[in-house]
């Protein structure tokens, strides 16, 4: 898989098909990682409200 997207960047030719490209595999993986964060709060039952709770708590592991 590696070297057939290799290979596909022999027909880029501009700056702007390279960050075209880039931006489509940048696409792909934000939904990818958008989909596994739903599923696993679907399976663990985590909320949105739950989610900005740790967003905003200030937890620190005591140095001593």
């Amino acid at each position: 898989m590696q070297l057939n997207v290799l290979s596909l960047m022999a027909y880029i030719n501009t700056e702007q098909e390279q960050q075209e490209l880039q931006d489509i595999l940048l696409n792909f993986y934000r939904q990818k990682a958008d989909r596994l964060l739903l599923q696993f709060q679907q399976e663990k039952n985590i909320t949105q409200e739950t989610l900005d709770n740790w967003a905003n708590s200030h937890e620190r592991t005591p140095y001593l």
